[in-house]
């Protein structure tokens, strides 16, 4: 693949069916598991890849043609950004979350996307793309299941720092989401019928936003940096959120 022809996104952004042919089970099952692995490992420092290779990494146990021309693919990209990688800068140390779902994106099993992008200072220094552990009824419950997760996350890290005697700028965590209804069930569990599906564990972030523990704020979709991982964007988008992932290329970390 080191000669292969270069693309400019990991996936697809509309994922199309796969065929009879592409059923079929991968011949070389070692070598897809193989690139598997090494693909979770660049991820460490390329979380642009991070959804697509959470998709393929699903089918570890009986990847089909289908996975192997997706895998490809990702192959592709990385060799059109093989001097790509994260910037980071001294900033403030004010810690700032970015949460994000895709409702039911599973083909499989309707379960949905969890997402997250935690900044400290302005530099990324922890992200997640994960299938959801159980089906989600609404986008407004996946939604608050991802607030949830990145709640939990966010705090964890404003514990780390107190530890190490780190002190931040903004004592208040600030999570970026961009979901309104997510919001409404965090400030008034009861306020529609669809909260009493949700399960006693997710309204942990309720209870730390009453403490005031956490501080929410609603952004529009396409200022949502998270959204890079949960779904296939289009071009434009992808490389508009990949810059503010601060995934650059090479020559600029010079010039910065």
């Amino acid at each position: 693949m080191l000669d292969c022809k270069s693309i400019e996104t990991p996936m697809e952004q509309i994922v199309k069916d796969p065929n009879k042919d592409d059923e079929r089970s991968f011949v070389d099952i070692t070598l897809f598991r193989s690139l598997i692995g090494s693909l979770i490992w660049l991820t460490i420092t390329r979380p642009d890849i991070s959804f697509s290779v959470h998709k393929l990494s699903q089918a570890m146990q009986n990847p089909t043609i289908h996975h192997s021309k997706m895998s490809k693919r990702v192959l592709r990209y990385i060799s059109s950004t093989f001097d790509y990688g994260l910037l980071y800068k001294s900033e403030d140390l004010s810690i700032v979350g970015y949460s994000d779902s895709d409702f039911a994106s599973d083909r499989a099993d309707k379960k949905s996307t969890s997402a997250y992008a935690i900044y400290l200072g302005g530099n990324l220094i922890s992200w997640l793309s994960k299938k959801q552990d159980t089906v989600s009824l609404s986008s407004c419950e996946a939604e608050y299941k991802a607030l949830t997760t990145t709640t939990k996350e966010v705090l964890w890290i404003k514990s780390l720092l107190v530890e190490l005697k780190i002190i931040m700028e903004d004592d208040l965590p600030m999570i970026m989401y961009d979901n309104i209804s997510a919001q409404a069930l965090a400030n008034n569990p009861i306020f529609h019928a669809r909260s009493k599906h949700v399960k006693v564990a997710h309204h942990f972030m309720r209870e730390k936003l009453i403490g005031g523990e956490i501080y929410l704020e609603h952004i529009d979709t396409s200022s949502c940096i998270a959204d890079l991982l949960t779904k296939p964007l289009s071009k434009s988008s992808f490389i508009k959120r990949r810059a503010n992932l601060g995934v650059i290329p090479r020559p600029m970390f010079k010039s910065t």
